[in-house]
């Protein structure tokens, strides 16, 4: 969702800042219910659901949690993996 520019008005990419991005808050229910279809969920996602996942994701140590409302970074090594996954579908 992040490359794609029609998301733009609900997730997006911090300039100037590598691997940072931020949901909207007034479109963070249209992002969870995408993302819980993109991942094939049987039930949609509510932001509820995505937030409990993003906090996981930060226990393991693939994003951070900024220090700015809905606004987290990838960790070194989920960038370059991204980054190398992102090249391979091109």
């Amino acid at each position: 969702m992040l490359e794609d520019p029609n998301m733009a008005h609900c997730v997006a990419w911090v300039p100037a800042a590598a691997g940072v991005f931020r949901f909207s808050s007034t479109n963070k229910d249209q992002v969870a219910t995408l993302w819980g279809q993109r991942k094939g969920n049987k039930r949609p996602m509510t932001y509820q659901k995505m937030s409990r996942a993003l906090r996981n994701y930060a226990r393991s140590g693939e994003i951070f949690k900024v220090k700015k409302k809905l606004t987290y970074q990838f960790s070194q090594n989920t960038l370059t993996l991204l980054r190398r996954n992102h090249r391979g579908q091109v």
